[in-house]
């Protein structure tokens, strides 16, 4: 099965680039948002709908540690991938001791994207 991805990022420049990273590799990118706020309707109207989101932190409207708290309660089972310049090892240690699956530093390098995405989710 091909992982059903999102996209929250504030960048659209950076998100499109993502998309089209992980759309060259065969990989299925459902939705692109610009903040957290977004992101959370759409999981709540679409339950299900989507495997993995690439989730920015620094973000307006709703950044994304808060994004990822509520996804904790809404879509347990929605695996996030933070993607962000924010890369201090606390930072790092802390989001992953709170359930993301992965933390990949910007700027990113187009192979490492797919492919820590693919290995986030066990393909």
């Amino acid at each position: 099965m091909v992982p059903r991805i999102l996209i929250c990022d504030d960048k659209n420049f950076e998100a499109l680039e993502y998309r089209q990273i992980l759309e060259s590799r065969g990989l299925r990118v459902v939705k692109i948002f610009a903040n957290g706020y977004e992101l959370l309707e759409w999981v709540r109207k679409n339950p299900g709908s989507a495997d993995v989101v690439l989730l920015d932190i620094i973000m307006p409207v709703l950044d994304g540690y808060a994004a990822f708290h509520e996804l904790r309660k809404e879509a347990p089972d929605l695996k996030v991938i933070f993607i962000s310049v924010e890369n201090s090892a606390p930072l790092i240690k802390t989001v992953l001791a709170m359930g993301a699956l992965d933390f990949i530093t910007r700027p990113v390098k187009r192979d490492v994207l797919a492919e820590r995405l693919l290995k986030a989710v066990g393909r």
